[in-house]
């Protein structure tokens, strides 16, 4: 009896190291490996937010830089009486979207012309004065546009808003402001449903920290002020640069990450990413991974058991045998019919072995199957990483065509710069299907224009520019001719499919057209403001720079034939 319990406490034993052996070494790892999950997940969370916090202030300031300079570009160029600017109005909020309604409010801060038109006889009652917004009094007080913090609209809307507006001068002298408002929604709410998508909070804060825009995850609403400072940023903070910090509790209890940056206009945008996702996901890998080393365990348990059982078996038979053997038994002839009587207990102890074997296999067998799933579903979750980092890279690449467009665009007046006018070029000289296309080129300049500004004053000069501007753009064809300012008062047209007649007329238009917007210069030819321009024509777009100054050429020429006309 006491053999038979020390042969049990040997097997306990054995199955207890084991267990140890195999166990500690695989728990340990999972630990490891878990931490280091979590703090490379962390790490990963604190720098998304970042950039996208810097990305998304940078698109919000592009968004609102578009519409102010359309807007700023209009009230320079619009010399009707402001009663009469309700067309324009609708036309601007056409050409860009998200305008909800636009007004032109004389020098004293009455309303004269709106879009959409407001109901009838409010215009001219007090209810139509906006003198108290800061949309009119800052540009009134400045001269320049301004793109105002959040309010409610009274007039045409009662929405929140925010407002882009831009002064209105004529002969140096405030006549009116300009204004578009903005619905919030329509630039907030998409970018906000984006981010709670990937577990984020949105927070968006005019100058005074009041609330413009909040995602549903936040507990605040429309003008609401913030005062907590983690949320806020100093006035003087580097433009669209993130600053970033983790903080411990920072909504609903739950610690994460608050990214801030400070927009163009002095805005504030905040992100907010909780860490508690990055815990839910370490909490089901820490399932997962339990779920394992408890099959390992029963695993281990069972394969002992059974090795431990047919050990014995085996070892029992062959005492058996020697047992009789040495007692001089018989031993059954059906077992030793092929082999000496010697050698009958180690073939029965070899087949014992071979039917262990074959059940380790099995085991193993199954074992890999479930490592090739678990390898699977490792590969998922890299797939589903691979396309979001794609996803991160595609914004990014928008971005930059963004940041392209911009950089191809004259600041004061609208046109093409020298850049955007090379981009055109290469672009029509690379296209196949205009190998054959008559091409004609226009060089324009303004006549005694440093005259101009030595007289008038530079301010006045660049009023001038933007309105000679305007007026060739009305002379333009479409999107075939490209207008591009080339030099401080020079321009340059390209005309796709024409010919030098077709060119001739588009000159003498655009030369009319200048004449027409009637502005005075005390130097210039009868009185007013006037072009000189060179044409130039060529039957394919190869050779490009060979036009250009042939069309420069031409330009000298009608300067010296006494300017205010066309050459060829």
């Amino acid at each position: 009896m006491a053999t038979t319990d020390r042969q049990w406490t040997l097997r306990r034993r054995f199955t207890r190291l084991l267990l140890f052996a195999a166990l500690i070494p695989a728990v340990l790892f999972s630990a490891v490996m878990l931490w280091q999950q979590y703090r490379a997940s962390r790490s990963s969370l604190g720098e998304r937010v970042g950039l996208s916090a810097s990305l998304t202030s940078t698109s919000i300031d592009d968004f609102m830089r578009s519409r102010l300079a359309g807007l700023t570009l209009l009230a320079a160029t619009r010399d009707a009486p402001l009663s009469e600017w309700a067309h324009d109005l609708d036309r601007l909020r056409e050409a860009y979207p998200g305008l909800t309604s636009a007004l032109v409010v004389d020098a004293s801060g009455h309303v004269v012309a709106a879009s959409p038109a407001p109901p009838p006889g409010i215009l001219g009652t007090p209810a139509s004065r906006v003198d108290d917004r800061d949309y009119f009094q800052v540009p009134a007080r400045t001269l320049k546009p301004h793109v105002s913090d959040a309010f409610r609209g009274r007039v045409v809307a009662t929405r929140p808003l925010v407002a882009i507006s831009a002064p209105i001068i004529r002969d140096g002298a405030l006549v009116g402001v300009l204004e578009a408002s903005i619905d919030v929604e329509s630039f907030a709410r998409q970018r906000g449903d984006a981010f709670r998508v990937n577990g984020y909070e949105m927070l968006l804060l005019d100058r005074g920290n009041h609330v413009i825009h909040a995602t549903e995850g936040l507990p605040y609403r429309f003008l609401e002020q913030i005062t907590d400072p983690r949320l806020t940023i100093a006035a003087d903070a580097p433009v669209n640069a993130s600053q970033t910090r983790f903080e411990p509790n920072v909504l609903d209890g739950s610690a994460g990450y608050v990214a801030r940056a400070r927009l163009g206009s002095g805005w504030t945008l905040v992100l907010v990413a909780p860490v508690r996702n990055l815990l839910l996901s370490v909490g089901r890998n820490t399932l997962v991974l339990l779920a394992l080393l408890v099959l390992v365990s029963l695993g281990v348990l069972a394969a002992t058991w059974l090795q431990l059982r047919d050990l014995a078996q085996g070892t029992g038979q062959l005492l058996d045998s020697l047992r009789k053997f040495a007692l001089g038994a018989s031993v059954d002839d059906s077992r030793q019919a092929t082999m000496p009587r010697e050698l009958q207990p180690v073939a029965s102890a070899i087949s014992d072995m071979s039917t262990r074997l074959n059940t380790a296999y099995g085991e193993l067998s199954n074992a890999l199957v479930s490592q090739r799933d678990l390898a699977a579903s490792l590969q998922r979750v890299v797939d589903e990483r691979d396309q979001e980092i794609a996803d991160r890279t595609a914004e990014l690449r928008q971005a930059v065509e963004e940041l392209e467009k911009l950089a191809s665009i004259d600041a004061l007046t609208g046109a093409l710069n020298v850049r955007g006018f090379r981009r055109d070029i290469g672009r029509l000289v690379e296209d196949p299907q205009c190998e054959d296309m008559q091409v004609a080129a226009l060089i324009a300049d303004i006549d005694h224009f440093k005259a101009y500004n030595d007289r008038y004053g530079h301010p006045a000069g660049d009023t001038a520019l933007r309105r000679v501007v305007g007026a060739m753009q009305s002379c333009m064809r479409g999107n075939a001719d490209t207008l591009a300012r080339v030099g401080g008062e020079e321009f340059a047209f390209l005309l796709r499919d024409a010919d030098i007649d077709l060119a001739a007329g588009v000159a003498e238009r655009l030369c009319q057209a200048v004449r027409d917007i009637r502005i005075p210069h005390a130097d210039g030819i009868d009185g007013v403001v006037t072009i000189s321009v060179g044409i130039a024509a060529q039957p394919s777009p190869e050779l490009m720079d060979h036009l250009l100054s042939q069309a420069d050429e031409a330009l000298y020429r009608a300067k010296r034939a006494g300017r205010g006309r066309v050459s060829r």
